[in-house]
């Protein structure tokens, strides 16, 4: 139908689209990462991961987690000439909202420094917690 816009779950399918959305923000994907990552990322978050669509294509994505007592966002990502029109805050949305029928009581991102202040748009807040990592590749 023409003019639709939708939140659908990803699929395989969807993946190269996925990959093209990531590669084209800049420190987004890694070079570690390969096809096989994004189909484990996507195989483990369940249901959880979502791509929004208009007109049948792909212009944004979100992987999220649900580890019962919080939930996490390790990516969204939205092509850059279809920012600025809610996609990103309608996949946050989503994801919040399954999330919360879940009882899940809190929900964490990944986020790239630059992405703070959409977060912060839409009500979340910095943590009284410290992020720390360990490279293992």
């Amino acid at each position: 139908m023409e003019g639709e816009n939708m939140i659908r779950v990803m699929n395989e399918e969807d993946l190269p689209v996925v990959k093209h959305i990531i590669q084209s923000i800049p420190y987004f994907w890694h070079e570690c990462w390969d096809d096989g990552t994004l189909n484990k990322a996507l195989k483990s978050s369940g249901s959880l991961s979502f791509v929004y669509e208009e007109d049948g294509c792909i212009l944004g994505c979100i992987f999220a987690y649900d580890f019962g007592f919080r939930g996490y966002i390790a990516k969204i990502a939205v092509y850059e000439s279809a920012r600025f029109k809610g996609i990103g805050k309608k996949l946050i949305k989503h994801v919040e909202d399954i999330l919360r029928s879940n009882n899940c009581e809190l929900i964490i991102a990944d986020a790239l420094e630059s992405a703070v202040p959409f977060y912060k748009k839409l009500g979340w807040e910095e943590p009284n917690a410290i992020l720390l990592r360990k490279k293992l590749l």
